[in-house]
C-alpha cells in the first residue's frame, strides 16, 4: 500500500516575515535546516557551528516533550548500539576537527539508517501548502524515529522560534536566553544566496531601516516585554504588507 506523502502545517506569519525581511526563500530555509540535521552531534558536543545550531533545535524540543522512545531501532537494537558507542568514540578523538569526525561517523550513521525500521519518517518527501516539497535527509530521519517526533513536528518547532520582534525586544532589554532556532537562522544568512533586490525593494529597505532604528530610540523607556514586542511586530507587519504588494 502506498505511503500517503505527508504536508507541512500552516506556516507561522513571524516566520514569514523573518525569511521575508532577509530575502530568503521559505523552502530553502527549511531545506538547509534539515540538511544541517546532524547525527553526530547528538551525541557530540564539541561543535560550535550551524550544525550544532540545528541539531540542538531538535534536541531541546525533544527534552521539553519528554516523549518515550520511538520503535525504529527495537528490533536492532545491539548492532545499533554497537555503532552508537563507536561514534561516540570518533566524537571524544583529540585533535580532530568536527568537521573530520562528522565525516568519519557518516558511514556510521548510514549502517544504522539502513538497518532501522522507520515508522516516524516511511516517507522521506515533505510537501508544502504551496506544493513545494522538501527532502528530508538520513540524519533528520534518525533523529525523528529516535525522539518519536514527525518531521512536521519537528519543522513546526523550529518555525516558532524565529521571531524578529522578539529578538528586538528581549536585546532591548538585556534579555540573554538561548535561542538555537535563531541562532542557526542567522548563520544561513552567511551561506544563502542573496536574491536580487530591484530598486522598490531597496528604497523599502532604506526606509524600513530608518523606522525600525526610531522604534528602538521610542522603546528605550518602556520595559514591558509584551508591549515592545507589540510594538515591533506592527512595525514588521506593515513592513511584510510592503514587500508583498511589490514583489
Amino acid at each position: 500500500m502506498k505511503t500517503k506523502t505527508p504536508t507541512l502545517p500552516s506556516i507561522p506569519l513571524d516566520f514569514k516575515i523573518a525569511c521575508a525581511t532577509y530575502q530568503l526563500p521559505i523552502p530553502e530555509v527549511l531545506q538547509l535546516f534539515i540538511d544541517h540535521v546532524s547525527f553526530y552531534d547528538s551525541l557530540s558536543q564539541k561543535s560550535d557551528d550551524i550544525y550544532r545550531c540545528a541539531t540542538n533545535t531538535l534536541l531541546n524540543y525533544s527534552l521539553s516533550i519528554r516523549r518515550e522512545s520511538g520503535s525504529a531501532f527495537i528490533k536492532r537494537r545491539e548492532p545499533i548500539l554497537r555503532y552508537i558507542r563507536n561514534i561516540i568514540k570518533i566524537s571524544v578523538t583529540p585533535d580532530l576537527a568536527p568537521t573530520r569526525k562528522r565525516k568519519m561517523s557518516a558511514p556510521l550513521v548510514k549502517k544504522i539508517y539502513g538497518i532501522m525500521e522507520p515508522s516516524r519518517t516511511q516517507n522521506t518527501t515533505l510537501v508544502m501548502e504551496d506544493g513545494k516539497e522538501l527532502q528530508l535527509k538520513m540524519d533528520f530521519c534518525l533523529l525523528c524515529e529516535l525522539h518519536n517526533c514527525s518531521p512536521e513536528e519537528y519543522l513546526q518547532h523550529f518555525m516558532s522560534q524565529i521571531s524578529l520582534p522578539i529578538v528586538h525586544a528581549n536585546v532591548g532589554l538585556k534579555r540573554i536566553g538561548e535561542n538555537q532556532a535563531m541562532g542557526f537562522f542567522y548563520k544561513v544568512l552567511n551561506i544563502s544566496k542573496e536574491l536580487p533586490s530591484n530598486n522598490a525593494i531597496r528604497t523599502l529597505q532604506v526606509q524600513f531601516i530608518d523606522q525600525i532604528q526610531e522604534l528602538h530610540l521610542w522603546l528605550f523607556i518602556i520595559r514591558d516585554h509584551k508591549k515592545r514586542v507589540k510594538k515591533y511586530q506592527e512595525i514588521y507587519c506593515k513592513y511584510y504588507q510592503q514587500l508583498l504588494a511589490i514583489s
